[in-house]
């Protein structure tokens, strides 16, 4: 506006003076006049440039300004929409509920009432068995009651021992938890021969009885947190007894359990368990259908086979099993192993369990009726104490076992048509364990452990027995000594692991300890076994 004034002011100055006549006395003044005017235009002409310029600035800031805001709404929009689209994607479902990899694969709703976790395990394995004589049943046991063992001196394969799948969580709220877990089962153990040697063998797997290869169920139950303290379980779980079984199989030292845990470790069982757990105590008693009778093999001292049985199957008319633990330092959740890796916490445990019970197999099982019994009922108490001790770096277990059977009614059950049963009289049976352990760098341990057993039958050898194919498991059933030295290689902590180790057996194996799936066959004696297995934990 300053700008356009000063030209329309400097032009009719310049016409007047074209047109107007100046007088002569005026002209030097007039000439003045237009030169001071002609300064003051030039002046105003300036300061309307500055003003200008300042203009042009401030249009320029302004518009930065706008397009610095207008990116900005539009990158959060942009962000907005990236989340929700990840939110939608993770969630798999349109309420919000979360999914992805917590140490295992988890499906969770966004409100945390419910989330399913599901995993699995596989170890393959080799093994090489040897054994210097094979075992021959004695000649005292009549000929149509003796098997025919394992005769081989040299056996090697593969096989998949532990194929396991599980789905735990909870429901509602974190308060009601709950488990299924299965494994696909061998189709039979090698070494057993009923009768003829040229007869179709009797297999007599020891972790289940199904010989069809299928998928057996070991954990089916729901808990309930009553407080903070005490909780309250049914269905089917490991019996509170023996801490190398309550330890999963992914988190043993060696390729598989020690022989004395497999027979009197009680495994799984069917029932109810109250649970009290604090910073330094855990106490659990339940009341359930027994253990699985192992005692002394396939001979059914006790008679009670609990797993996936349904009620009206179950020989137990009762069932009592209690253990207590004491932790004297260290966390709970580093006693779920036995390895004590480097830099981790010290600490140490102990703990004691009691199992009572009694079965009367004749109730369930197509049994027939035997000489020497006057009763079909058989008592079991069970007893077990353990100590762990892990140093950060190194660590020490051992446990040790007693159990007394009542056994009226020891049995071998051949086939569904029938089986008779004896009095097997007072059983006892004896075993505890040693393991040491020592890592020589962060992913290498070395272990050893130390097995003994002692099983006796104060009826074994009297005529009834010894017409019986029982016997082959109770009579002149000495003391087992077995040395096992290995190595662990950690390639990524239980997830991933390598387990070599070579197991010697001090004295002859016989029938009541041997468990072959795990490449202890029944053998005289010098027995040696090799065994490497690869772990996938997921």
């Amino acid at each position: 506006m300053v700008f356009t004034t000063a030209i329309v002011a400097h032009c009719f100055f310049a016409a007047s003076t074209a047109q107007v006549a100046v007088p002569a006395g005026q002209s030097d003044q007039t000439s003045r006049q237009i030169d001071d005017m002609a300064r003051r235009l030039e002046t105003l002409e300036k300061r309307n440039a500055d003003l200008q310029s300042q203009v042009v600035d401030l249009k320029a800031q302004s518009g930065d300004q706008w397009l610095t805001q207008e990116r900005a709404a539009e990158v959060r929009a942009i962000v907005q929409d990236v989340l929700s689209d990840s939110a939608t994607r993770s969630s798999m479902q349109s309420n919000g509920a979360t999914a992805g990899w917590d140490n295992g694969f988890f499906i969770a709703s966004a409100d945390n009432r419910f989330r399913l976790e599901v995993g699995g395990l596989v170890q393959a394995r080799y093994v090489w068995s040897s054994q210097r004589s094979p075992y021959v049943t004695s000649s005292q046991i009549a000929p149509n009651a003796r098997i025919n063992f394992d005769k081989v001196e040299n056996r090697s394969g593969f096989d998949v021992h532990n194929t396991e799948l599980w789905a735990q969580g909870h429901v509602i709220s974190p308060d009601i938890q709950y488990m299924i877990k299965g494994i696909f089962t061998q189709n039979q153990d090698t070494g057993v021969r009923i009768g003829n040697p040229n007869a179709t063998p009797n297999p007599q797997p020891f972790i289940t009885n199904s010989t069809a290869g299928g998928i057996q169920l070991l954990d089916a139950w729901v808990r309930v947190n009553l407080t903070d303290d005490w909780s309250i379980r049914v269905g089917q779980f490991r019996a509170p007894f023996g801490r190398e079984f309550l330890v999963l199989e992914q988190y043993q030292m060696a390729v598989d359990r020690s022989l004395v845990s497999l027979h009197y470790g009680m495994g799984y069982t069917q029932g109810l368990e109250l649970e009290y757990l604090s910073n330094e105590a855990r106490w659990r008693f339940s009341v359930n259908d027994g253990g699985t009778d192992m005692l002394a093999g396939p001979a059914q001292v006790v008679g009670s086979q609990p797993m996936n049985s349904s009620w009206d199957a179950q020989t137990v008319s009762w069932g009592l099993t209690t253990r207590f633990d004491w932790k004297g330092s260290g966390g709970w959740a580093q006693f779920d192993q036995f390895t004590s890796p480097d830099g981790s916490e010290p600490g140490w445990l102990w703990g004691v369990a009691l199992n009572a019970q009694v079965t009367k197999p004749n109730e369930s099982l197509p049994l027939t009726s035997g000489a020497g019994t006057d009763s079909n009922s058989n008592g079991l108490i069970g007893f077990t104490t353990d100590f762990t001790w892990q140093f950060g770096g190194a660590s020490l277990f051992a446990s040790a076992y007693y159990n007394y059977v009542n056994s009226n009614a020891a049995y071998l059950q051949q086939n569904a048509a029938g089986a008779t049963y004896v009095d097997a009289g007072k059983v006892n049976a004896l075993g505890f364990t040693l393991q040491a352990a020592m890592y020589l760098a962060p992913k290498w341990e070395v272990f050893s452990r130390y097995e003994y057993m002692h099983t006796t039958a104060s009826n074994s050898g009297e005529s009834a027995l010894l017409g019986n194919v029982v016997d082959n498991y109770l009579f002149q059933q000495h003391h087992m000594d077995v040395v096992t030295i290995g190595v662990n290689y950690y390639l990524d902590g239980q997830d991933v692991k390598i387990t070599t180790d070579f197991g010697f057996g001090l004295t002859p194996m016989y029938p009541a300890y041997a468990v072959p799936a795990t490449g202890w066959r029944v053998s005289e004696s010098d027995e040696f076994v090799v065994r490497a297995q690869m772990q996938l934990l997921f």
